[in-house]
């Protein structure tokens, strides 16, 4: 277990890092009241920017080549690290305010929220260049595939989405 691993929002301003125990509260914000420069400056060097979610995870074991993957997502989670994270830009749709996605090295989707994606232009056109079936659609595509049916209404949405993969 690491130091920072009891981290949380800071009562004060609200920012995630700070550390809190009986009476007393660090913060990470250097605007915030509760500033703890020392605490700040170990935090700091203690967060993950930029490396690949294959070094950040190795444990995670797959048949998928991250060098297959064109899409890279540098992804900024709660803790503050930006990792980044490759992914198969057919498999990418909206949903709501995410985006769903399957990752290498194991091909599972994620869902990551828009709003801490920080490539989220080039997520976006990869979005608008690829578009895929609503939640619906993509039910009854999935059922029929997945039993060797078929249908008038999935033969019309396998012309619409001839890419559309399970």
């Amino acid at each position: 277990m690491g130091q920072f691993d009891d981290a949380v929002a800071c009562p004060k301003c609200g920012v995630w890092g700070a550390k809190k125990s009986f009476w007393k509260v660090k913060c990470t914000n250097p605007s915030c009241e509760k500033y703890d420069p020392e605490y700040a400056e170990a935090f700091r060097q203690s967060r993950i920017v930029g490396k690949p979610a294959s070094e950040v995870f190795p444990h995670l074991k797959g048949k998928a080549d991250p060098n297959d993957y064109s899409l890279r997502i540098r992804y900024n989670n709660f803790r503050g690290n930006e990792i980044i994270y490759s992914a198969d830009p057919g498999s990418a749709y909206q949903s709501g305010e995410f985006v769903v996605v399957r990752l290498a090295p194991t091909g599972r989707r994620v869902s990551f929220k828009l709003a801490r994606i920080q490539n989220r232009s080039d997520v976006e056109s990869i979005l608008s260049e690829n578009p895929q079936p609503a939640g619906n659609e993509r039910r009854i595509l999935r059922y029929h595939s997945r039993r060797g049916s078929s249908s008038p209404v999935f033969e019309k949405l396998r012309q619409k989405y001839p890419t559309f993969q399970d």
